[in-house]
């Protein structure tokens, strides 16, 4: 039997446990991988901890949102993706902290992109390619991005800038040098920071806001976009009271965002967010990590 990193319950990174589990079948349009890397994402951990428990979660369920690996078999209806090939892959139903994983949606991997890389990029491409697609940005329109310094945030200033869309990007000091390279214009996140788009001037008139950084901005964003209609947050649990739409991964939210991004990633026109590996059996370690601040680099899990 497989091994995988099991949830046994809500709580600390503790209650992740390496442990064996039944070897998934492929369905109808999937493919089962045998997986490389994994990478782990904010929304894992909240799901961990209990945040969500409004996600319906099995018994000892698997988490991770992306995965590289090999093919390893295919389910019935599956055309142009043979055993053997190497793809990234996005988990709308979890399981990539795992030796084995089951995709619906999935890319080839270029050989050009390492595992570690191709385990990085799904579920930050999607997120960021969905929420510019719902905002509907357009060439010479300015965004302000909360958190882009962030996984989602540095993919999602790189499309919108190849978009002719002028970035005005919230971030830590740390990330202004990186906002500024990306094409957009770094300004301080933290109070104030409505103050401080305006003046920027005439680029501080805003005409939609992305919060992929999490809480606490809506007040400041509504105010800044007009009114809440072109605002959208990932994570804000706050997001109805404000009466802002908060963006969740569906699989109609950015059709072929996976396949365009590593075309760029492959090309070397996208960048990704300083990363490092941990061994995928040290999964509550890494998440311990995460937590508690000692890490800046994304976790990509790995498996020899």
């Amino acid at each position: 039997m497989p091994d995988a990193v099991v949830m046994t319950g809500y709580g600390p990174p503790e209650v992740l446990k390496w442990a064996q589990v039944a070897l998934p079948e492929p369905g109808e349009g999937q493919i089962r991988i045998k997986v490389k890397a994994a990478g782990i994402s904010p929304t894992d951990l909240a799901l961990r901890a209990g945040y969500l428990k409004a996600v319906p979660l099995p018994p000892d369920a698997v988490l991770g949102f992306e995965a590289a690996g090999t093919v390893d078999a295919t389910g019935p209806g599956v055309t142009g993706t043979s055993v053997g090939d190497g793809v990234a892959a996005l988990l709308f139903s979890l399981g990539g902290y795992a030796e084995y994983a089951v995709a619906s949606i999935w890319t080839r991997k270029p050989d050009t992109v390492s595992w570690i890389d191709a385990a990085a990029l799904p579920s930050s491409a999607e997120a960021a390619a969905g929420v510019l697609r719902q905002l509907n940005v357009t060439s010479g329109e300015t965004l302000l991005l909360f958190g882009g310094g962030g996984s989602v945030g540095i993919i999602a200033t790189q499309l919108a800038v190849a978009g002719g869309v002028k970035v005005i990007s919230a971030v830590g000091e740390h990330d202004e040098t990186l906002a500024r390279e990306l094409g957009a214009t770094p300004v301080r996140y933290g109070a104030g920071v409505a103050d401080r788009v305006r003046a920027l001037g005439a680029l501080g008139a805003v005409d939609a806001v992305f919060d992929a950084a999490g809480t606490g901005v809506l007040a400041d964003a509504i105010a800044l976009a007009g009114g809440p209609g072109r605002v959208i947050t990932l994570s804000d649990p706050a997001a109805a009271d404000f009466g802002v739409m908060l963006s969740e991964p569906a699989p109609g939210r950015a059709p072929g965002a996976l396949d365009e991004t590593i075309a760029l990633l492959a090309d070397g026109r996208l960048r990704l967010r300083a990363r490092k590996s941990m061994p995928m059996r040290q999964a509550a370690d890494a998440h311990r990590q995460l937590e508690a601040g000692t890490v800046r680099e994304r976790i990509i899990l790995t498996l020899e």
